[in-house]
């Protein structure tokens, strides 16, 4: 009985949810946890209860889908981290722990927002960005803000940090950040302590790993 209850939801239109959300939570969900690879159209349709014809017809491709997941988090999140480095280029001094926070924060209010599922989100984001995919670059650019993209306000606010190496911090930023980030998108992980709960991060991580990250921004 329930076999054929759900079958006939899946044929027809949602009326009951926000369709648009519905498959973004549900695509969101599958590919930070499968992996995007090893997710098709038709597993995020059936896992949301729709037809293959009802996501096609909000996002007509899976590349769409993808850069749809991206960006619903994303865009805000990318204007806060310029918001917060744009800030520092008024400022005579800078260290090492604003520019780390500066990106950092943004990402760990996202997460606190909504733990499990911004840490899924930013799993997707880490493993685009490793792979070098252009979403990533739409999500850091300065897309009509005039604000700037952020690798360049971050480099920027950089010149202002007392004795840095600013040849060595242009190498060093994106292991630096990477790293931070993977941290982040590992928070649920055993080996990490899964210092991600309910309530968000464990501050002292958080504190912990802003630390880190700005000590290797500095050495040397």
């Amino acid at each position: 009985m329930s076999n054929s209850v759900d079958s006939q939801r899946r044929r027809g239109p949602r009326v009951d949810v926000d369709v648009p959300v519905v498959l973004l939570d549900t695509a969101e969900l599958l590919f930070g946890t499968d992996g995007v690879d090893n997710v098709s159209m038709r597993s995020v349709a059936r896992e949301a209860g729709v037809a293959p014809a009802a996501l096609t017809h909000h996002f007509p491709n899976k590349r769409a889908l993808v850069e749809a997941v991206v960006m619903r988090r994303g865009r805000a999140l990318g204007d806060e981290v310029r918001r917060r480095l744009h800030e520092l280029q008024s400022r005579k001094e800078v260290s090492t722990r604003d520019l780390v926070d500066a990106v950092l924060i943004p990402f760990v209010e996202e997460i606190n927002t909504d733990p499990e599922n911004g840490v899924r989100w930013l799993k997707v984001v880490i493993t685009l960005a490793l792979n070098g995919d252009e979403v990533i670059g739409m999500a850091i650019a300065d897309q009509g803000t005039g604000t700037g993209d952020i690798t360049t306000l971050f480099l920027t606010a950089a010149s202002a940090v007392p004795h840095l190496d600013e040849a060595a911090v242009e190498l060093r930023a994106p292991i630096a950040m990477f790293s931070m980030l993977t941290a982040l998108a590992a928070a649920d992980l055993g080996g990490y302590g899964r210092p991600v709960g309910p309530k968000g991060l464990d501050p002292e991580y958080v504190a912990q790993l802003a630390l880190f990250t700005s000590s290797g921004l500095r050495a040397g």
